[in-house]
């Protein structure tokens, strides 16, 4: 799946971790992200980058939360 989308905003820099799930960001784009950042939804951010490299191509957005499954 490749490398983690996730943004550390307080580091300025990005996750050093494999992406595992995909999630819905709030521009609607789906980014792949590691367990850390799929359980962080809440406050995680995204962006996308440019190859493997930590540089970014796009501004950092926020991750849309997980809803709840319906019983």
């Amino acid at each position: 799946m490749g490398r983690c989308e996730g943004y550390y905003r307080v580091e300025n820099r990005r996750c050093d971790r494999d992406g595992e799930v995909h999630v819905q960001a709030a521009d609607g784009e789906t980014y792949a992200v590691c367990g850390y950042h799929a359980r962080e939804a809440w406050t995680g951010n995204v962006a996308r980058w440019n190859g493997e490299t930590g540089i970014r191509r796009s501004a950092p957005t926020g991750l849309v939360p997980a809803r709840p499954a319906a019983a």
